[in-house]
């Protein structure tokens, strides 16, 4: 399934004095399989655009389209069912261990696969599937209140609800947020697991280091458009100008650029620490070559 977005705007507040222009004349396409990272300054549109994805909210310019064999679908079209779209596109909000509010794992768990109207035992199925696929031993936690968790531990519970409905794509707006060193890498792996699995990922997020390391695609948004798409390597060459928009870039880019600056023209501009570390083999060799 891919996600077409066509020359879609959104306006907060739309016809009155207090509107804003969140988007404007959006053209994007999520394909399937990919892993995406939508970048931006705070106040670009990364998180009004996310909440698109899966119709929380209604553009007030374009169109949204879900595609898949059997064509081309506008999501908010007549006779377009919303559980199905839930079904297709799950979304996790920024901090999402904060609406948690069940008893038990188990059973904040499966609140989302209950409102699909599945059976008894397709929900229990499901919980303990996607309790596991978050990393989380679910003979261990599936009975204790989620609030007896560790931070991390609650954030894979959150994620773990919206696993559970089996969407085709995850949206995920800063997910590692407030997260400790350990607690952070073991989510993105958990994320990377989720879209080695299948899933396509569409994930917001402000450190560059992680978009280098986890996205195949970045998409760089400014005052509510799309300014950059493409390859980490080709988003992270135009280092400067991501600067000027109040972007960071990865630290191995940094290096890259400070060892040409000082001494080593020819240093190849690499984004993962594995490539600066292959390339400064090959120079102290006396090879050098390009990341």
């Amino acid at each position: 399934m891919r996600i077409v977005l066509e020359k879609v705007g959104y306006e907060y507040q739309q016809g009155s004095p207090f509107s804003a222009v969140a988007l404007k004349d959006i053209d994007l396409t999520i394909r399937e399989g990919e892993f995406v990272a939508l970048i931006g300054h705070t106040g670009s549109g990364k998180s009004t655009l996310a909440q698109h994805l899966n119709g929380l909210i209604r553009p007030t310019q374009g169109t949204v389209y879900y595609e898949d064999e059997e064509g081309r679908a506008d999501i908010h079209g007549k006779g377009y069912s919303k559980k199905s779209l839930r079904r297709q596109v799950g979304l996790v909000f920024q901090y999402p261990e904060y609406q948690l509010f069940e008893e038990t794992v188990q059973k904040d768990v499966a609140f989302g696969p209950k409102n699909l109207g599945l059976d008894k035992d397709e929900i229990d199925a499901r919980v303990k599937e996607a309790i596991t696929r978050v990393g989380l031993d679910y003979d261990a936690v599936a009975e204790k209140s989620p609030f007896e968790l560790s931070g991390g531990q609650m954030r894979r519970v959150a994620i773990a609800g919206v696993v559970a409905m089996r969407p085709g794509v995850l949206v995920l707006d800063e997910p590692t947020a407030g997260l400790d060193p350990g607690s952070r890498e073991e989510l993105l792996q958990m994320i990377k697991g989720l879209h080695d699995s299948g899933t396509t990922i569409v994930m917001i997020s402000h450190n560059m280091d992680d978009v280098a390391r986890y996205a195949g695609r970045i998409v760089v948004m400014q005052k509510g458009t799309v300014v950059m798409d493409g390859t980490p390597r080709e988003i992270f060459s135009r280092g400067e100008e991501l600067e000027r928009m109040g972007l960071d870039v990865p630290q191995s880019c940094r290096l890259s650029l400070m060892l040409r600056k000082d001494g080593f023209p020819d240093f190849p501009l690499c984004y993962r620490p594995e490539e600066v570390t292959e390339a400064l083999e090959k120079l102290l060799g006396g090879e050098g070559r390009a990341c």
